[in-house]
C-alpha cells in the first residue's frame, strides 16, 4: 500500500496526527529532501528504508514503490506542504494505476496557511476580499492561458503566489499591471513555520528590494491583498449579536453597535462623499479607474459624464449646483479651465467652499483647486497621487513654503474664524518670515496690526446608530438636536462616537455636511470617565462601554482640548439613533 502524505509546511509538529501515525508504519519513506524538514523522519521507526526524492527522477521514484510492493510492504510518499498543490502527485498515480498499486492520499499544511499562521492573518475578511488565489508565476513550468498573474490581479482578492521568490520585479510589473497599486500591502515569508523563518511585510512595488534586503532568493511565499492590514473589515455574521442563526434569535441593537472591527490606535481616515465627472470616453474610463483605486477610502464616490452622447448625460453646471449644494467632494477629470468656468458662480470664501479637485485623462497629475486647507482638497488630493501615481500639483504658499498657515492652525484646533479677511493677512506675515503676535485677551490689539480672531468652537456632538442608518436619518435628528438647542454649525469643534462607527458612512457624511471633524475613541477610552451617564446594558456587552454618545461628547472635552465638559443635550433616541451635545467649559 502506498501513502501520499503532505508534511506540512515546516514544523516537525504540524504534520497531521493521521500522517505522523503513516510515517510510523511506514517500511519505505520517498520523502522531498530538498523542500521538507528532516526533523520530520523522526516519527519513522529505526528500520524504516529512506529515500531522497530531490536526487531522484519520477522512474525512480515509482521504481522504488514497485520494488517495496513485490515485497508486501507499506510505503509513504511524503510530499512539501500538501501534496495536491505542486506536488506532481496526479503523474505518479497514474503510474501507480497502471501497475495496479493502491494508493491513499492524506492531506498536509500547505505553505500559505503556515504562512497566515505566523502572520496572524485571514484570507477571507469580510468586505475586503471573500476569495483566495493560490497561484505561481510561469516559469519553465507554463500557466494556462486566462490564469497569467495580470489577470488574476484584476480581482483585487487576496493571493497566495507559490514557486515565484526569483522572479520578484516581473511579479510586481505583473500585479501592478493587472490592477493592484503598487503600495497595495504584500507579504514574503521565507521556510513558513521552519526554525529559521522570515517574515517581511512590504507592498507589491517593494517586493523584490525587500526581498534582497533579507537575502531571500527562494522556499517563501508571496501573499498580496489588503487582507495583510488587517483593519477596515466588516464582522462575520456569525457572531453578529443582530443576526439570526439556526441556534441563536439576533437581538435589536439601538446604540452606537457597528460591525466593523476597528483597531483603537488606527489613524486611517475615511472622507466623506465625492462626486466625479468627466467629459470624453477617456475622461469616463479614467474615472472608472480612478474610483477602483481609491476604492475604501471615501465613504462613496459618484460618477457621471458630461458628453452629450451617453445615457448617462449630465449638465455640468447642474452637477456642480447640486454637489456644492450637497457639500461634496467634487472631481474633475479633463482641463482645469473646465473646472474653473464651471465652480466659479457658485464660489462663496474658503471658509464654506466645497473642496475641488482635477485630474488629466491619463491620471498624470492631480491638483486641489479649491478649498485646499479648510476643505482638505490638498490632503485629498495627496491621497489620490499615492494611490494612483499621479504627481500632486499643490499651489498654495504656506505648503510650498512650510510655513504657518492659519487657517489651518484654526481648523486643527478647533477654533472658529470671525473675520475670514485676516488668514490671508495673517499667512502672508508668515510666508515673509515676520513676528506673528498671539494673544488671549479678550481686548483688542493696537490699530494697524493684521488681525485674525479666532474663538473655541463651544460645542461637540456625540452619536450612537445601529449600523447601515442613512445620512437623511441622521441629518433629520441633527436638524431636531439643533432646533431645540438653537446651536450653529460654526459652533461645533467634532461629531464623536466610538471606533465600531468610524467607517459608519452616514456619520461620516453628516460631519462633510456640518463641515466638522468626525472623531472616534476606543471602548477603553470612554470607560475613562467617570460619572452618571445614560446607560444600556446591551450597547456595554455588545461595545464594551454602557453609553457612547454622551461618554464620546465628554471625552473629547476633556481628552482632546483639555477642557471640563458639561452635558446640556442629555441622550436622545430616535429610530436606533443617539445623540448627545456637550459644552467645553473655557
Amino acid at each position: 500500500m502506498v501513502y501520499f502524505v503532505g508534511a506540512g509546511s515546516g514544523a516537525e509538529d504540524l504534520i497531521t496526527v493521521r500522517g505522523m501515525h503513516l510515517l510510523e508504519k511506514a517500511d519505505v519513506v520517498i520523502y522531498a529532501g530538498s523542500l521538507v524538514n528532516p526533523g520530520i523522519l523522526k516519527y519513522c521507526k529505526d528500520d524504516c528504508e529512506i529515500h531522497d526524492s530531490s536526487k531522484l527522477h519520477l522512474d525512480e521514484v515509482i521504481n522504488i514503490i514497485k520494488e517495496a510492493e513485490s515485497k508486501g510492504l507499506t510505503t509513504v510518499r511524503l510530499h512539501t506542504g500538501e501534496p495536491s498543490l505542486y506536488g506532481a502527485v496526479r503523474e505518479q498515480m497514474d503510474e501507480l494505476d497502471r501497475s495496479d498499486i493502491r494508493y491513499e492520499s492524506c492531506p498536509g499544511v500547505t505553505a500559505a496557511f503556515g504562512a497566515a499562521a505566523s502572520l496572524d492573518l485571514e484570507y477571507t475578511l469580510p468586505g475586503i476580499s471573500q476569495s483566495l488565489i493560490i497561484t505561481r508565476m510561469e516559469g519553465r513550468t507554463a500557466v494556462p492561458e486566462g490564469e497569467s498573474i495580470e489577470s488574476l490581479a484584476g480581482h483585487h482578492s487576496s493571493m497566495a503566489i507559490y514557486l515565484s521568490t526569483g522572479m520578484l520585479e516581473r511579479l510586481s510589473a505583473k500585479l501592478i499591471s493587472g490592477g493592484y497599486s503598487a503600495d497595495t500591502p504584500a507579504a514574503i515569508v521565507y521556510k513558513a513555520t521552519w526554525p529559521d523563518e522570515k517574515k517581511v511585510i512590504c507592498t507589491v512595488g517593494t517586493l523584490a528590494e525587500s526581498a534582497e534586503s533579507e537575502g531571500i532568493k527562494k522556499t517563501a511565499i508571496v501573499l498580496v491583498g489588503d487582507v495583510i492590514r488587517k483593519k477596515n473589515y466588516e464582522r462575520s455574521k456569525l457572531y453578529d449579536p443582530a443576526f439570526t442563526t439556526e441556534f441563536r434569535k439576533g437581538t435589536d441593537q439601538t446604540d452606537a453597535v457597528n460591525t466593523k472591527d476597528r483597531d483603537a490606535e488606527d489613524t486611517k481616515k475615511l472622507y466623506g462623499e465625492a462626486a466625479v465627472i468627466s467629459f470624453t470616453d477617456r475622461g469616463y474610463e479614467a474615472a472608472c479607474t480612478l474610483k477602483e483605486k481609491v476604492r475604501g477610502s471615501f465613504s462613496d464616490i459618484s460618477i457621471s459624464s458630461a458628453m452629450k452622447n451617453r445615457p448617462d448625460h449630465a449638465d455640468r453646471d447642474e452637477w456642480t449646483v447640486k454637489q456644492f449644494e450637497d457639500k461634496k467632494i467634487l472631481i474633475f477629470i479633463g482641463a482645469v479651465g473646465i473646472a474653473v468656468r464651471s465652480i466659479a458662480p457658485h464660489i462663496k470664501d474658503k471658509l464654506h467652499d466645497s473642496p475641488v479637485i482635477v485630474l488629466d485623462e491619463e491620471l498624470r497629475c492631480v491638483i486641489p483647486l479649491l478649498s485646499g486647507h479648510i476643505g482638505g482638497a490638498n490632503e485629498i488630493a495627496g491621497l489620490i497621487a499615492k494611490k494612483t501615481g499621479a504627481y500632486p500639483v499643490i499651489t498654495t504658499a504656506s505648503d510650498l513654503k512650510g510655513a504657518f498657515a492659519s487657517d489651518m492652525f484654526a481648523q486643527n484646533n478647533y477654533l472658529k474664524i470671525i473675520n475670514k479677511n485676516g488668514i490671508a493677512a495673517v499667512t502672508g506675515k508668515a510666508l515673509t518670515g515676520a513676528d506673528i503676535i498671539v494673544s488671549a485677551d479678550k481686548g483688542t490689539l493696537p490699530d494697524g496690526r493684521a488681525l485674525l480672531f479666532l474663538t473655541p468652537k463651544k460645542y461637540v456632538v456625540g452619536i450612537g446608530c445601529r449600523k447601515g442608518k442613512s445620512f437623511e436619518e441622521l441629518e433629520d435628528f441633527f436638524m431636531q438636536m439643533q432646533r431645540e438647542t438653537g446651536i450653529e454649525d460654526e459652533d461645533i469643534a467634532a461629531i464623536v462616537s466610538i471606533n465600531d462607527k468610524k467607517e459608519e458612512a452616514g456619520i461620516i457624511r453628516l460631519a462633510q455636511y456640518h463641515r466638522c471633524r468626525f472623531i472616534t475613541f476606543s471602548a477603553d477610552e470612554l470607560k475613562t470617565l467617570e460619572g452618571d451617564f445614560n446607560s444600556s446594558e446591551f450597547v456595554l456587552n455588545t461595545v464594551g462601554v454602557d453609553n457612547v454618545c454622551e461618554r464620546s461628547a465628554l471625552y473629547f472635552c476633556n481628552n482632546v482640548c483639555s477642557n471640563e465638559g458639561r452635558i446640556i443635550y442629555p441622550k436622545h433616541a430616535k429610530d436606533g439613533i443617539t445623540m448627545a451635545v456637550a459644552e467645553r467649559v473655557m
